[in-house]
């Protein structure tokens, strides 16, 4: 597949960066939907309202093409012009996991304890000079998260999931520049 790099408009930037490529946009919407319909298929019969079937869509859609979109190129290195930029990204996932907790009332317990971990690590990560010790911290504190989350009294297997997936997309895939020129280890 040709790797053809398509101007972004300014108002999508935030998503893709200001460039991305045909591979790439492709790969973004296929996890994106991947997510959102499994979360159709988990939860179409699901006892509760429409409206929150349809956020809970809308939220997987994010959090699923967010996790590969923080992996490319063209989102990676729109962030990493600013980290005030990358602070604020990180801040506003706070809604996120609001969303869910008003979804799964249930949940409560496991989406906070994931959440506050998850932003915690996504904040020391933010604050590592050197790419390679982001790299391995950051996947030092996934492993955690996961572990973290195996521990924590979810009910719902897909909201577990969920939060595996918020972790990966903010500690892993956003939290470290991918792209610099930081050779040193």
């Amino acid at each position: 597949m040709e790797n053809k790099k398509i101007q972004v408009h300014k108002f999508l930037s935030e998503v893709f960066g200001r460039e991305t490529t045909t591979f790439d946009l492709l790969a973004i919407i296929f996890s994106s939907v991947s997510f959102a319909l499994l979360t159709l298929f988990f939860k179409w019969n699901a006892d509760i309202t429409i409206i929150k079937k349809i956020i809970l869509t809308i939220l997987t859609l994010d959090i699923g093409g967010g996790v590969v979109a923080n992996f490319t190129t063209g989102t990676n290195n729109y962030y990493a012009e600013s980290l005030r930029k990358r602070y604020l990204f990180v801040l506003f996932h706070l809604l996120q996991p609001s969303i869910l907790i008003w979804i799964f009332p249930s949940e409560l317990i496991a989406i906070l304890g994931v959440s506050l971990f998850t932003l915690t690590s996504s904040i020391i990560v933010l604050n590592i000079k050197k790419q390679y010790n982001q790299r391995i911290v950051a996947i030092t504190l996934l492993l955690l998260s996961l572990i973290l989350s195996t521990l924590l009294p979810y009910t719902d297997p897909l909201t577990q999931i969920i939060m595996h997936f918020f972790s990966l997309k903010l500690i892993l895939a956003f939290s470290v520049n991918w792209f610099s020129n930081d050779n040193s280890k």
